[in-house]
């Protein structure tokens, strides 16, 4: 079962990839900045974590996939770190 979750995250971060490169290729960038967005998503929630496979290529995908939502998690603390810190400052 868990190879098979891991089969249909990896497809649905190729399906989210090619939503992004179609958008900027020229097709309507909103909906496939929003279908890149929900595919990605998808693909983190499918990811099957807890038992670990021994081929090093699992360990691969599963960085890549958590890749673009690890990036934006950091961005929001960044943001919300440099906001926390604007609070204590007295003018």
């Amino acid at each position: 079962m868990e190879t098979l979750r891991a089969v249909l995250a990896t497809l649905l971060f190729l399906a989210g990839i090619a939503c992004l490169v179609h958008g900027l290729s020229g097709g309507p960038l909103g909906l496939c900045l929003l279908g890149m967005t929900l595919c990605f998503l998808f693909a983190y929630w499918l990811w099957p974590r807890g038992s670990r496979e021994e081929s090093p290529w699992f360990d691969v995908l599963e960085l890549l996939i958590e890749l673009p939502i690890n990036a934006v998690l950091w961005l929001l603390r960044g943001i919300g770190r440099l906001f926390r810190d604007v609070d204590g400052v007295d003018l």
